[in-house]
């Protein structure tokens, strides 16, 4: 059970936040660089992968799936997994954060428990208040997007 952020996988880590990096290799065959992945994230939130990355590499070893096996009980937990929920509800709708969920289910980044978990906090969500007929309907969660939801995922499994 992860409990520490160097409990995480850092080759994943590192693939997630920069899936545009290029190898020695690509970069000797003289291939054009990559335009920058858009920044959906923040700064400070790249910067807190990196940190994490660092403890991990200072942890010498590497963790185990799933990332998350439990919710804490704590109400700094429900706090981030709010902030989470909103970010992905806001960004993609209902119907495709549920699918998201499963997906980090699938991937052993979460449990099941803790993807039924999360459904339940999703219930204090209305859809009624989200609604908002100028913005356009739910997109598509990206690479930045599911790294995102890895950072919340460290954040709540160091709690």
């Amino acid at each position: 059970m992860p409990t520490t952020p160097g409990d995480y996988d850092l080759r994943e880590l590192r693939r997630l936040a920069d899936p545009h990096r290029e190898t020695p290799e690509e970069f000797e065959e003289g291939g054009d660089l990559p335009a920058p992945p858009d920044e959906v994230l923040r700064h400070s939130e790249r910067n807190e992968l990196v940190q994490l990355q660092s403890q991990f590499a200072a942890a010498g070893a590497l963790p185990e799936k799933p990332y998350l096996d439990a919710l804490p009980n704590q109400y700094s937990t429900e706090v981030v997994v709010f902030e989470w929920l909103d970010f992905l509800i806001n960004k993609a709708g209902f119907e495709n954060t549920g699918n998201a969920l499963a997906y980090y289910e699938e991937v052993e980044w979460i449990t099941e428990s803790v993807r039924e978990g999360l459904r339940d906090y999703m219930r204090g969500f209305s859809e009624v208040e989200s609604f908002d007929p100028d913005k356009p309907g739910p997109a598509d969660l990206d690479v930045d997007d599911h790294v995102l939801s890895l950072v919340y995922i460290a954040r709540l499994a160091s709690v």
